[in-house]
């Protein structure tokens, strides 16, 4: 490594390591039912703490280029290091607000902010040929560490109270946060966005409605399996062991894949890998919904999460490639509102259908049709390159 790109160095590696923490945020199914029987909530209500954490995620990506422009990457990164931290003292309260406050607020904004200001940092110093597969790393870190922290939880749960389960594990999200921060402080690289007519041109050519239409539907399937994971496992007569099993291995496939896609869009652009893999997801959900055996549901389930960690790897390289580099962080922030969206109704309506009937399968269905119009909407999105 020459000189004069250890500060692009730098910069990816702690934009790995804050994404990576990050992305412990979708550990929350492994947190769902010590938290109804900590507040008393049922399944509807506990679903909304995650709906709430990924509209928090929403906001803080949508308003992202602001801050880019106004703070240093430094302070920001700070903030999203404290934020959980404070979180804790409203949990500590142990009521459903506490935990909509501490954690779905707090904490996701504070995800929001990490995984937004990542992207846009790659985006900056990442030349255009490697762009997908940086990008793809950054995505695939945030669902490894949902991974890691599937594992991690349950396991500090086994050993400690619940309270001090959860401290220990924000404890460790906060000073690996630090490092990150440390890491983009000392690379000195100006990651604040410019913005030019031209570029607000191009995107109303492109059509941002079919965008955003393309990734809502895209990522309700994958957001609803990932918010509900190990209920649906238990659902259809898993153990327990099987479904504490299940969100580390969705976790592990989508971040494999978020690294494979980049690399992938890359090479063969966006579109095609893209409609291949939301019409995958819509076949899957489908058989998921057909069949009631908790093996398939488990593997279907790791599939479907696949999906999911390589479609949302690949849509910021194609926002990047319409827009460019420069306004890139605005125009995905607009766009991202769509995995907001989605986010809050995903968990919530299967939380719903579920209390509803005590199964997954007319959710499981509803999703897989959202899938199927996906695939049609990007498959008439315009060729960006």
């Amino acid at each position: 490594m020459t000189k004069s790109q250890l500060p692009t160095a730098l910069t990816i590696t702690g934009c790995l390591l804050i994404t990576f923490c990050m992305g412990s945020i979708h550990a929350f199914s492994t947190l769902i039912e010590d938290i109804e029987l900590q507040t008393g909530a049922e399944r509807m209500a506990s679903s909304l703490v995650y709906s709430a954490g990924l509209l928090s995620v929403t906001l803080a990506v949508f308003f992202g280029h602001i801050l880019f422009r106004r703070f240093s990457a430094f302070s920001l990164m700070l903030v999203a290091a404290a934020l959980p931290l404070l979180g804790v003292l409203l949990i500590n309260s142990e009521t459903w607000l506490g935990w909509m406050l501490g954690y779905g607020l707090m904490f996701g904004f504070a995800s929001g902010l990490g995984y937004g200001f990542s992207l846009h940092a790659c985006t900056i110093v990442t030349h255009v040929e490697k762009r997908g597969l940086v990008l793809g790393a950054v995505s695939g870190a945030y669902a490894l560490g949902a991974l890691t922290f599937s594992i991690l939880y349950p396991s500090l749960l086994s050993r400690l109270e619940f309270n001090v389960a959860y401290l220990l594990g924000t404890v460790i999200i906060a000073i690996v946060v630090g490092v990150g921060a440390c890491l983009l402080f000392f690379s000195n690289i100006e990651t604040r966005p410019a913005i030019t007519k031209q570029v607000v041109r191009v995107v109303k050519h492109q059509g941002i409605l079919k965008l955003w239409l393309g990734y809502c539907f895209g990522v309700f399937a994958g957001l609803m399996v990932i918010g509900h994971a190990v209920p649906i496992i238990k659902t259809f007569g898993g153990g327990e062991t099987l479904a504490s099993s299940s969100i580390v291995l969705m976790s592990l496939g989508g971040g494999i894949s978020g690294l494979l896609a980049g690399h992938i869009a890359d090479k063969f652009g966006c579109k095609n890998p893209m409609c291949i893999l939301v019409a995958a997801s819509a076949i899957s959900l489908f058989l998921l919904a057909i069949y009631g055996s908790a093996m398939i549901s488990l593997i279907l389930m790791i599939c479907i999460a696949t999906f999911y960690g390589a479609f949302i790897a690949i849509f910021p390289t194609l926002i990047a490639s319409l827009v460019g580099k420069d306004d890139s962080a605005r125009i995905y922030g607009k766009v991202f509102t769509a995995w907001g969206f989605a986010g809050l109704c995903a968990p919530f309506l299967a939380g719903w259908f579920y209390e509803q009937s005590q199964s997954y399968t007319l959710a499981l269905l509803i999703a897989g049709g959202f899938a199927l119009i996906s695939t049609v909407l990007i498959f008439y999105l315009p060729r960006h390159n």
